[in-house]
């Protein structure tokens, strides 16, 4: 895991020493094991700079240093390649030689010698910037999901990217502005809206977030070309398919996947909870790696997020090495942590459930291990979340089919209502008479618009991706709103403990199959995610499979701050532009509730990164 920064520019932006040190500082907590710069010579036309910074986890060497360059071409990467071992072998047989075990030397191999239209033959996570010595073209990749982070800023004769918003920052120093409206958005509609734009604007105006599963190539002239190298939106429902089969082959599948994520040249440790995807990482590595592997847990005295009977029924079956992990309430302390991870990474810290990832972080660093395992993605991938039972009504409803719908329906009131504790999500009428007006994903938040002045939802993605409605939302999902804040923060907040965090659910043949699969293999008999259940016996205890309760990774915001301290109130405050969207009177009265619901928290959450993140970027004016 890594930094990568660099322009491909007619101006020269970094050409002093000093701002050359300047940009490594600020790199350096993506990668502190290893530093390089590449500058192109003897180039009249352009400038290419690129720049890396390196945690080591394969080949740890400084052989595998970057940027990493041969006869044909140089890279900066950013990621992990996962069948980086099988593309060496066939590249070997092809008669490339090797100098070094890394998958960055696979990757560049690869490109060299099979180009960059084969791509998608590529299972991981990456970003990365190569240069083809040849045709003197500059080409930039992100993975399919978006795990790896990639901004970048483009006008006619530049194109500059980097790892963080940071790093395109202190490259050019152009006077760039906060985006107003992306802000209130972000403050008004909580974490999911961070990326809920299609046309991946960031809080700086011009500056955007790559694409994922896109590359684009540079030229000499500055004219970019913009490809898809993967088109999850062209896969199509198979009616033909049986549901026992495709257990046997998920399981199948899935135990690959997962296995194949587990390589590392240094320790990897694993978190783990009492829920359905966490438990099935670590129920499906086997068990000559699972000796290696170390889990943690969040130690939750909220009787409604406390799993740890499930969780310790996992750690007795699997004989895993374990330990749990708790919080501390302490508003300097975690004021403090929130406001350093957004000052050293330039990313927020979305919800109180990612401070208590913090914590867990810094315990799995604590204990010398490098790569940490995660469950993100499950419930997007395989329809895990309540609002789902609610988009698979509403696509029954939407083929007419009546008699099947009111069975489903009568099984969802049954199975799933009384666990609800959000009004909205109880209320299918509701529900199905505003579907084309709210987009899914705000549902949720509709009880906070009252601590707002003006407050009026929209819908903001209306793509129609997939033409079944119920696999449209689940897509939406994971390229627009609910996934990709999960992913940000996942990996910032594991960067800034020098961690590097691997996603084994994101994976391409994961996608396919749920993505392939009747609606009914997702939701059956008034469970979510059945066909992953199913696939998953005999390896997940029982119990967690039977739960049709969903908990989640959580940790409520009463955990970490005392709303009762009048600094932290001023602190809250202190901002008269996040006050200028808020009604203060009620919302500090919400404050002082015992019990807060999770978008009450998320809301002041949100409140809180804005204030942090608006006082490290004073100096750039909102517009």
């Amino acid at each position: 895991m890594c930094g990568i920064a660099g322009y491909f520019s007619g101006e020269n932006f970094v050409s002093s020493k000093q701002k050359i040190q300047s940009i490594k500082k600020i790199m350096r907590y993506r990668g502190p094991d290893g530093y390089g710069v590449y500058d192109i010579k003897n180039s009249k036309n352009y400038f290419l700079k690129i720049f890396h910074s390196r945690l080591s986890i394969i080949d740890p060497h400084s052989r595998s240093n970057q940027p990493f360059q041969d006869e044909k071409g140089i890279i900066v990467f950013n990621g992990m390649i996962y069948n980086f071992k099988e593309i060496r072998n066939r590249l070997k047989l092809k008669g490339v030689k090797f100098k070094t075990y890394s998958d960055t030397e696979v990757l560049l191999k690869f490109l060299n010698h099979e180009g960059i239209d084969k791509i998608d033959e590529l299972e991981g996570m990456w970003s990365f910037a190569y240069y083809d010595f040849k045709k003197k073209k500059l080409y930039i990749s992100r993975d399919r999901f978006g795990e790896k982070p990639l901004y970048f800023f483009k006008d006619k004769t530049s194109f500059v990217f980097g790892s963080s918003i940071d790093y395109i920052l202190k490259i050019t120093n152009y006077k760039f502005k906060l985006d107003r409206s992306q802000i209130e958005i972000y403050i008004k509609n909580g974490f999911r809206s961070l990326f809920h734009d299609p046309n991946s604007k960031s809080f700086f105006k011009n500056i955007y977030s790559f694409p994922s599963g896109k590359y684009l190539e540079i030229n000499q002239k500055f004219k970019i070309r913009k490809k898809s190298y993967w088109s999850p939106e062209k896969l199509k429902i198979n009616s033909k398919k049986k549901f026992g089969t495709e257990v046997n082959n998920l399981k199948k599948t899935y135990s690959e996947v997962v296995n194949d994520r587990v390589y590392a040249d240094f320790p990897v440790a694993c978190l783990l909870s009492g829920g359905i995807d966490s438990s099935s990482i670590a129920c499906n590595i086997s068990k000559n790696k699972n000796k290696n592997i170390h889990y943690f847990s969040a130690y939750s005295s909220d009787k409604n997020y406390d799993e740890s009977d499930l969780i310790d029924q996992i750690v007795r079956k699997k004989n895993l090495s374990h330990s749990y992990v708790k919080v501390k309430k302490n508003n300097i302390k975690n004021l403090n942590l929130i406001s350093d991870i957004i000052k050293k990474t330039g990313n927020l810290v979305p919800t109180a459930s990612w401070l208590l990832y913090s914590y867990i972080c810094k315990e799995i660093k604590k204990k010398k291990f490098k790569v940490v395992l995660t469950g993100t993605g499950g419930d997007e991938i395989f329809a895990g979340y309540y609002a789902h039972h609610l988009h698979f009504l509403q696509s029954i409803k939407l083929k007419r089919n009546t008699k099947d719908f009111k069975k489903k329906y009568n099984s969802w009131k049954k199975n799933i209502v009384p666990f609800l504790r959000n009004e909205s999500l109880k209320n299918f009428d509701f529900y199905t008479k505003n579907y084309m007006k709210i987009d899914q994903s705000k549902f949720e938040y509709l009880n906070i618009k009252k601590y707002f002045k003006k407050y009026k939802l929209k819908k903001m993605i209306t793509n129609k991706f997939l033409n079944d409605y119920f696999k449209n939302e689940l897509y939406k999902e994971i390229f627009f709103s609910a996934l990709p804040p999960q992913i940000y923060a996942t990996d910032a907040i594991s960067m800034y403990h020098n961690l590097e965090s691997r996603l084994p659910l994101l994976s391409k043949e994961l996608y396919k199959l749920s993505f392939s699969y009747p609606n009914d293999f997702l939701i059956r008999n008034g469970f979510n995610k059945a066909i992953f259940r199913k696939s998953l016996m005999n390896k997940v205890p029982s119990k967690v499979l039977k739960k049709r309760e969903k908990v989640g990774f959580y940790k409520d915001i009463d955990e970490f701050f005392d709303f009762k301290d009048s600094n932290i109130k001023r602190f809250l405050f202190s901002n008269n532009f996040v006050n200028s969207f808020l009604n203060l009177k009620i919302f500090k009265k919400m404050l002082f509730k015992k019990k807060k619901n999770n978008q009450e928290s998320h809301l002041i959450f949100s409140v809180i990164n804005v204030v942090l993140y608006l006082k490290k970027y004073k100096r750039y004016a909102l517009c």
